[in-house]
């Protein structure tokens, strides 16, 4: 099977003061369908931008970012727009605002009314993948008004709602206890079940539960390390189910 998505030799390079910092050192890697990858590093080793580069926000002093058999840096703007309203998607720090007031319902839709989808249809969709994540008790909430792992959620259907074949999730699960962030990992694991190819960036082996391959960002070097399997089974960090969050909801948009 041919790579979905290709870093190759991708080097990226930062001015702080008078120095120069090399964040991603001649980094390779390769992505297929249905693969869910994990990248750990701590603070400040570049793994952000790491999926900003892979994702096309971002561009390497050196090396090529491929997707689907193409140069994601030599499209236009207009073509790398449609790659993530509906092929690239992506949960970072950039991610698409809120607007005050908005509900999470018109706030999932919004990437397909977006693309040219009517109102209706679009809330349709989006309704059927807010109840896919768990997320369906506070569908006519304002998006500001939740809480850290209520909008983990609603960022991952944001996401997922037009079907993508790529997503990218940067520290998705760091702020979230651990029930919820095995819940939430076991989503991500049933998208790449259905083939869509899933990289995060986790700050430590927790928020790579359930995931198929591991990968270390360190001293701007990315290297894979073994993910322990038992003949015939399950990976043995698999998360299991995904389990709705049904606890009491707080307001003012915190725990």
């Amino acid at each position: 099977m041919s790579a979905l998505l290709s870093l190759i030799g991708v080097t990226k390079r930062y001015a702080r003061g008078v120095r120069e910092v090399t964040v991603l050192d001649d980094v390779s890697l390769e992505l297929e369908a249905g693969d869910f990858a994990c990248v750990l590093a701590g603070r400040g080793e570049g793994k952000t931008t790491l999926l900003e580069i892979a994702a096309g926000y971002r561009w390497p002093e050196e090396g090529r970012v491929m997707f689907a058999g193409r140069d994601i840096s030599t499209v236009n703007d207009r073509v790398r727009s449609r790659l993530h309203r509906s092929e690239i998607r992506c949960v970072l720090n950039r991610s698409v605002p809120v607007v005050r007031g908005e509900t999470v319902l018109d706030h999932v839709a919004l990437p397909l009314t977006a693309d040219g989808a009517g109102v209706r249809a679009a809330r349709h969709t989006a309704a059927a993948m807010i109840e896919r994540v768990g997320a369906r008790e506070y569908i006519d909430a304002r998006v500001t008004d939740l809480a850290d792992w209520e909008r983990a959620r609603v960022a991952l259907a944001q996401a997922c709602v037009p079907g993508p074949r790529l997503l990218i999730a940067d520290e998705l699960t760091d702020t979230l206890d651990l029930i919820e962030r095995s819940s939430v990992l076991a989503l991500l694991q049933s998208f790449a079940r259905e083939g869509v190819a899933v990289l995060i960036t986790a700050a430590d082996a927790h928020g790579a539960v359930g995931c198929s391959r591991l990968l270390t960002l360190s001293g701007a070097e990315l290297v894979e390390a073994p993910v322990t399997r038992t003949e015939g089974e399950k990976p043995s960090n698999d998360p299991g189910e995904v389990v709705p969050f049904t606890r009491e909801r707080r307001g003012g948009g915190g725990e």
